[in-house]
């Protein structure tokens, strides 16, 4: 029952998506080509968050058959991060995720020609390529990649990863659909590869392509919204950018192409029906679908997921209760980066005592759980998911003005989600949007009106004190950075040793930031 009203739901949802596509023709008429398009980017958890209960690739597997019902030919577009960061990769070499998306056509053996997937910028965490080599090479779905190169022992960056085309063309549906993939400036951030230009590879991808015939020219992407924006509306021919990066549910349209980002971990996922008169552009609209309990799971990708779940919990030695929770810890991305949790309550008391400082933040974007831990236990996979990278501790001293010009940067994006917004402890402030920026106010520190002129001492992680300015923090740049005051090794130790002390944490929302 449960899968009729879905099915019916759906379809009910996929009629509203197309009510701008052509009518239906006579029979006399030329046929119209039809596709659709399931697009997903950034999925880290196979088994899906909140215990399952949201996204994961199961869901994904039985939408996929679901819109497959029909005999409409559909692409599955996945827009970079296939690989990492992920807990079970770190552990597992990454063959989790190949295995299951080798899955998602019902086959694990078969090729799937209509599984495509771009680089995104973490396919590249591991230091050297051997990883990623070998699991390109277990891939039975097509990789693409139009300006990322991999660099020889000499440094020379000038080809592609083996098996890894810059353009793919495939005829679906009726006619010819072109592909190329583009991740951002920098983002191979690795000494074995590296990227080119991404407006000048994707002009010469949209010449190549057009060369082939491609009716349809879909941009698979992984960079910044408004990086895609800039890409539509500078290069003439892209009909769709199926994009990832940003992690969070966006769509826009620039001219005549629609772009979008689809939910991290298949919390939502993004839908086209796609329509090509035979003579035209192609016509059609951005559907999203939540993936919650509403959507079943794919019972044979479920049990795939679940078997590597156990192999990766035999891997850590088990899933030890470190003690319990008594509010709900908040770990998704919307809410670390966007707003004050529990969770970043947490994090940043302990940096705070850990080097005995005036206060302490830490960047939303290094919590890398995307996941919420319920009033309950908290256990030591909850602490691989929160502390996926190394945390060390700094502490250094900090101008009052500084701060408010660290505020005015970790707010500066609250709405796209980004990494920079900052979880914070030892003050509180407010804000509020005025024209098309928001403003910091009221500031204390201790309870007390912030000094601009004071210097006061704060604590963060090593990553923000070295790389802050990847996120807009200038204050360290290497000509303003704060000489350090102290350093403390692993915040992840520092935290498990808390909550082992105090048994059941009590930490939840206290007001320490207030969007007004």
């Amino acid at each position: 029952m449960r899968r009729m009203v879905v099915f019916a739901a759906l379809l009910a949802l996929t009629f509203v998506s197309c009510a701008t596509l052509p009518p239906q023709q006579t029979a006399a008429a030329p046929q119209a080509a039809r596709f659709k398009i399931l697009q997903i980017n950034d999925v880290y958890k196979v088994e899906g968050l909140d215990a399952g209960a949201t996204g994961g690739l199961a869901r994904v597997r039985w939408l996929r058959e679901l819109l497959e019902s029909d005999g409409t030919p559909v692409l599955v577009l996945h827009a970079g991060d296939a690989l990492y960061p992920s807990v079970m990769s770190k552990y597992l070499d990454a063959r989790p995720m190949v295995d299951v998306l080798n899955r998602l056509d019902g086959d694990a053996q078969a090729m799937d020609e209509r599984l495509i997937v771009t680089f995104g910028n973490h396919e590249f965490d591991k230091s050297t390529p051997d990883i990623l080599l070998a699991r390109l090479a277990d891939s039975q779905f097509h990789w693409i990649a139009t300006n990322t190169n991999r660099c020889d022992s000499a440094g020379k960056c000038d080809q592609p990863f083996p098996g890894v085309p810059r353009t793919l063309v495939e005829d679906i549906g009726g006619t010819r659909v072109g592909f190329f993939g583009v991740l951002y400036p920098g983002g191979a951030g690795n000494k074995y590869a590296s990227t080119t230009d991404v407006l000048a590879a994707a002009r010469d991808a949209v010449t190549q392509l057009q060369s082939q015939g491609a009716r349809v020219i879909v941009g698979v992407t992984h960079e910044d919204m408004a990086d895609d924006v800039k890409l539509a509306q500078s290069v003439p021919g892209v009909d769709l950018i199926i994009g990832g990066h940003d992690h969070l549910f966006a769509q826009q349209k620039a001219g005549n192409t629609w772009i979008t980002k689809a939910d991290a971990d298949a919390k939502s996922v993004i839908v086209y029906d796609v329509t090509v008169p035979a003579t035209g552009p192609a016509r059609t609209a951005p559907l999203r679908i939540a993936m919650d309990t509403t959507m079943p799971k794919d019972s044979a990708i479920d049990a795939t997921v679940q078997t590597w779940m156990t192999t990766l919990a035999t891997k850590l030695g088990g899933n030890e209760t470190l003690g319990r929770t008594k509010y709900l810890l908040e770990g998704v991305e919307p809410a670390v980066r966007g707003r004050e949790t529990a969770l970043g309550n947490l994090l940043t008391d302990v940096a705070r005592a850990k080097l005995g400082t005036d206060i302490a933040f830490l960047n939303g974007g290094g919590i890398r759980i995307n996941d919420n831990i319920p009033p309950g236990p908290i256990t030591s996979y909850d602490m691989e998911g929160i502390f996926y990278y190394n945390n060390d501790l700094v502490s250094f001293p900090l101008k009052g003005s500084e701060l408010l010009e660290m505020l005015a940067n970790s707010i500066s994006r609250v709405d796209a989600g980004d990494g920079r917004f900052l979880q914070i402890s030892g003050f509180t402030y407010r804000y509020h949007k005025e024209g098309d920026h928001y403003v910091v106010t009221d500031v204390k520190i201790g309870g007390q009106p912030l000094d601009p002129a004071k210097t006061y001492t704060a604590t963060t992680v090593d990553f923000l004190y070295q790389r802050g300015t990847e996120d807009g923090y200038q204050i360290f740049s290497d000509a303003r950075r704060p000489p350090k005051i102290a350093e403390a090794p692993d915040l992840r130790a520092a935290t498990e040793a808390y909550v082992r002390s105090v048994g059941t944490v009590e930490k939840d929302v206290e007001g320490r930031i207030v969007r007004e």
